[in-house]
């Protein structure tokens, strides 16, 4: 309602300069009878979110989420340094636990897994040797645990192969010879082809 009191005041104060100056303003009196609505928006804005939306994950939910995503394939050597005097050592520490899993340690089986315990009050450091030569440096002291695996999963899962199944001359050999029969038993019969 602000917004039709100032329109009418503007166009009131139009006619008026407009009677003073002698120029008739028949088509502004006829228009002054039907209401006026400008909306003050310029714009509508857009809807963030269509949908029911959910419960927000917990810090820890929001964890087990991440740490279902992790791959180490492109990881020749990970190095957790670490000194135990420090007090912002935990993370890092907690994070050595979930990465030792077999359900991650499975993603990469040759990785070489180092572990520093320092006594000259540095900083937490996880270093990532990768297979293309590269390093990766994460800094731990003010990070908790969350953060390091996202810091990991947005560096190495880009760098994820699809890997190739190579087959071997064995797994040839011992998938044919199950198929025609094999050479059977211990101490079976020999059947002689003659």
């Amino acid at each position: 309602m602000r917004n039709l009191a100032t329109i009418s005041r503007v166009v009131n104060n139009l006619t008026r300069s407009l009677n003073s100056n002698h120029v008739p303003a028949t088509f502004l009196q006829s228009n002054l009878n039907s209401p006026v609505y400008v909306s003050s928006r310029t714009h509508l804005g857009y809807i963030p979110f269509e949908g029911r939306i959910g419960k927000q994950l917990s810090n820890h939910e929001t964890f087990l989420v991440e740490t279902r995503q992790i791959n180490i394939q492109p990881v020749k050597k990970a190095t957790f340094s670490f000194d135990p005097i420090r007090e912002d050592y935990q993370s890092i520490r907690n994070f050595m636990y979930f990465f030792h899993k077999p359900k991650v340690l499975d993603t990469n089986q040759k990785i070489i897994i180092k572990k520093e315990i320092l006594d000259d009050r540095s900083e937490p450091v996880i270093t990532f040797e990768l297979i293309d030569g590269r390093t990766l440096e994460i800094k731990t002291s003010k990070l908790t645990e969350l953060e390091i695996l996202r810091v990991m999963n947005y560096f190495l899962l880009p760098l994820v192969t699809e890997e190739k199944i190579m087959e071997t001359k064995s797994a040839k050999g011992a998938g044919s010879s199950s198929a025609t029969g094999g050479k059977g038993k211990k101490g079976g019969k020999k059947i002689k082809n003659s």
